[in-house]
């Protein structure tokens, strides 16, 4: 690599700021939260939600399993990539005020305000909602994160970062472009990843959430915090600008193999799959890992390579994509409750309350961030 070439990649990759294509990947994973979360009644979950539908839909159970391989760990790849330019650029002071601003107040009003109110609304026992919400918040110090947990951890991580920069473990400032890992180090990595969420699953399950300072499900820790490291490694290396044409297209393939077996394996209810439990929970979670890697490799490829672009509508999207991840559990319970009486099938209330959740919380966003000071938040 020339210099010239060398000092161009690590410019690209200095600002990132505003790439599209990220912009257009986040726009993707925010609708499958939402369609992920507007499945939860009627599909076969393992986790907590307010309304239990009569009848259950076998195969969004697989829906259910592809979206948690992955989507939450690029997300945490993404938010990673942009944290050290911002940290180098604002310092820690005013990076630790827009962090706590950003995710902070969010939290909070969600927690003591939101939260309170929905499960008030479910609580046929409370009397009043200042006395409901005086007794569970101030006397029992019930504090719901629910869907924000993921920026309690971003909090949490960038706190981190600060200390470990005031210490001086951070390395060099900046950018510098390094090769690409090989395939063999990166399906090394996903052998690895699948090591350890096997031993860390032994004993805590899916679904199953601790508090350590946040809220964590510690099953799938280590795909979120080795994809935060990740992201920030793809920041001062340059990664994600230079994907090998090669490493992109296999490990996208890769990634949709694993997702159409998953729904094949269940649709065709394969049962080949058979032996020792420690054989089968390593297939699994190796299943698993290369379906996270790939599909997060993969789609960054894909994206760059063909979404690399915004019209009007996806700015749209994407400047009002944070507002609709924080807003979009109460307002789709309470359209899920209001679709209760109808007599349409599983599949098809997940499909109407995913859409109708997502259009009014895109427009409440946009209508909110019209408010001065609004925007600084979402």
């Amino acid at each position: 690599m020339d210099t010239a070439t060398a000092q161009a990649r690590t410019d690209t990759a200095a600002k990132p700021a505003r790439l599209p294509y990220i912009d257009n990947i986040k726009i993707l994973l925010t609708i499958l939260v939402v369609m992920h979360h507007a499945g939860q009644p009627y599909g076969p979950t393992g986790g907590r939600w307010p309304l239990t539908h009569a009848e259950h839909e076998r195969m969004l159970g697989p829906f259910f399993h592809v979206n948690a391989s992955f989507f939450m760990a690029l997300f945490f790849l993404i938010s990673a990539y942009f944290l050290p330019r911002a940290y180098e650029r604002k310092g820690a002071g005013k990076f630790l005020k827009d962090r706590f601003l950003r995710f902070g107040v969010p939290i909070l009003f969600f927690g003591l305000i939101v939260f309170p109110v929905l499960f008030y609304l479910f609580d046929p026992k409370a009397a009043s909602l200042p006395a409901f919400w005086f007794q569970s918040v101030i006397v029992e110090h019930k504090f719901e994160f629910a869907h924000l947990w993921f920026l309690s951890h971003l909090l949490a991580y960038a706190i981190i970062y600060v200390i470990l920069g005031r210490l001086g473990w951070l390395g060099e400032r900046g950018v510098t472009p390094r090769r690409f890992p090989s395939n063999l180090a990166i399906g090394a990595y996903a052998a690895g990843l699948a090591m350890v969420s096997m031993v860390v699953r032994h004993w805590f399950p899916i679904d199953r959430w601790v508090f350590i300072g946040v809220p964590t499900e510690l099953a799938h820790l280590p795909h979120y915090l080795s994809f935060f490291v990740i992201g920030i490694l793809a920041y001062r290396f340059g990664w994600l600008q230079d994907i090998p044409r090669r490493t992109g297209q296999l490990w996208l393939a890769i990634g949709v193999t694993t997702v159409v077996f998953r729904f094949t394996y269940s649709a065709a209810r394969w049962r080949f799959l058979r032996g020792p439990e420690t054989t089968l929970d390593f297939i699994w979670n190796l299943w698993e890992a290369l379906l996270c890697v790939g599909m997060c490799l993969g789609l960054v490829y894909l994206f760059r390579a063909r979404c690399n672009w915004q019209g009007g509508f996806q700015r749209f999207l994407a400047a009002n994509a944070y507002g609709v991840y924080l807003f979009h559990l109460p307002m789709l319970v309470a359209i899920q409750f209001a679709l209760e009486q109808t007599a349409y099938g599983p599949v098809t209330l997940t499909v109407i309350s995913g859409i109708a959740t997502l259009a009014a919380c895109y427009l409440l966003t946009a209508m909110l961030r019209w408010i001065p000071g609004v925007k600084r938040v979402l």
